[in-house]
């Protein structure tokens, strides 16, 4: 080989490695697009902040925030779909199988404001939705989450099943249609103490059960049944396992409902004791926006008074109570 011709070479392999260096990082690791976004989005990729647009690809890595204003609805590539409500911040940790269109592992931090969530090709195990307070399994599910900072997590069932499990192992399942369960500081997990502050949940952080007017077709679920009042957060009740004569009704209660009814929204035991309460404060709506502060729990350990037996709990910041004992 000549001088010339060993030159030549030379110059096709560096414009070869020109040309994979300048091709943008969304063409070789793509995992998903945008298909809508109201204004107020941004990505951040690579430590730099970019304003998010109708048609963007994302990757494994990006961080997805919006402000007061701002939706975002996605698409990957194995049909799984996220929508992202105003004032939410999310991770993106997700790898494809090579040469398939489902993912190894689809893992999304969510580390504040409201999402919905449905699950794609995927198989079920690649699926893990995390928070600050929680991690949920999914198993062909479409579920809404409310994130409030680091102090409290919720979810509500739409379809299929979802298994909620807090910082100290308390794990709840729910299967059942407009089934709500949420986090305690104390790293439990119960579900609303009653139907008023099931319906302040709604209000206070699930915007998509109060109007789907600006989610696409895809994104749009039937849950009329959720929604039957307006207001502002959640107490929840903590229960530990029930106990064997009343497994038979627990498992009755969250049998999904039939078709042609529509679905009511879980409420508390006749047996519930009025007394033993917690209050988590802070969790309020402002427009679209949602506010967070802190929490302050005291227990009684005799758990006295009421219908059932052992610890009891009560907590108190901002007004806002929540059940405990059981």
């Amino acid at each position: 080989m000549g001088e010339g011709d060993f030159g030549l070479a030379w110059l096709k392999l560096l414009f070869v490695f020109m040309v994979l260096t300048a091709m943008p990082t969304s063409a070789v690791a793509s995992i998903g697009k945008v298909l809508s976004v109201k204004q107020g989005a941004d990505v951040i990729r690579a430590g730099k902040k970019i304003r998010l647009h109708e048609g963007m690809e994302v990757t494994s890595g990006d961080t997805i925030s919006t402000n007061r204003t701002g939706i975002v609805q996605l698409l990957f590539v194995d049909e799984t779909k996220i929508a992202v409500g105003p004032n939410a911040r999310m991770i993106l940790d997700v790898s494809m199988l090579r040469g398939n269109r489902k993912a190894k592992n689809f893992t999304v931090q969510a580390l504040g404001g409201s999402f919905r969530f449905i699950s794609g090709k995927s198989r079920k195990r690649a699926y893990s939705i995390k928070t600050p307070t929680a991690t949920m399994a999914v198993r062909g599910t479409t579920f809404d989450m409310w994130i409030t900072s680091q102090n409290q997590s919720a979810m509500l069932v739409i379809e299929g099943t979802v298994q909620m499990c807090g910082r100290r192992g308390s794990c709840r399942s729910a299967s059942r249609q407009c089934s709500m369960f949420a986090t305690r500081s104390d790293g439990q997990v119960g579900r609303p103490a009653d139907q008023a502050q099931y319906d302040k949940a709604l209000e206070g952080g699930f915007p998509f059960i109060r109007s789907q007017q600006n989610l696409l077709p895809p994104f749009q679920v039937s849950a009329e049944g959720c929604s039957n009042r307006t207001a502002l957060a959640p107490r929840i009740e903590e229960r530990p396992d029930p106990r064997p004569d009343r497994r038979r009704e627990i498992a009755a209660r969250t049998e999904a409902p039939a078709r042609d009814e529509a679905p009511s929204p879980e409420r508390p035991d006749p047996g519930e004791n009025p007394s033993a309460r917690a209050e988590t404060g802070g969790l309020s709506s402002s427009g679209a926006g949602v506010s967070s502060g802190g929490l302050n729990v005291s227990a009684d350990p005799t758990g006295g008074g009421g219908t059932g037996s052992g610890a009891r709990a009560t907590a108190t910041a901002g007004g806002v109570t929540a059940t405990a004992g059981w």
